[in-house]
């Protein structure tokens, strides 16, 4: 689990690849069209809410950078954005 060290950002995103059983998934940025992945979770609940979303499925995240790779974070927490919304 991550622990916040760093400085945070904030993305609204869209998932390309939803969790898959090793706790990565993929998202694209909506603002620069850019995809990342997110590899740590800040605690086991924000992980389990992450797991429930579907290819497609918008959501706004804080994310801190992770080491190595300028592609990839770990989530800190999400922000509720309504009802779910679904892109193709």
């Amino acid at each position: 689990m991550l622990k916040q060290r760093q400085r945070s950002c904030e993305r609204a995103s869209v998932v390309v690849s939803p969790m898959g059983d090793d706790g990565r998934m993929e998202l694209r940025d909506v603002e620069n069209d850019e995809t990342y992945e997110v590899v740590d979770y800040i605690d086991d609940e924000l992980a389990a809410t992450l797991e429930s979303l579907s290819t497609g499925e918008a959501v706004n995240l804080e994310l801190m950078p992770g080491s190595g790779a300028s592609d990839v974070f770990g989530a800190v927490r999400m922000e509720s954005t309504g009802p779910s919304v679904l892109f193709q």
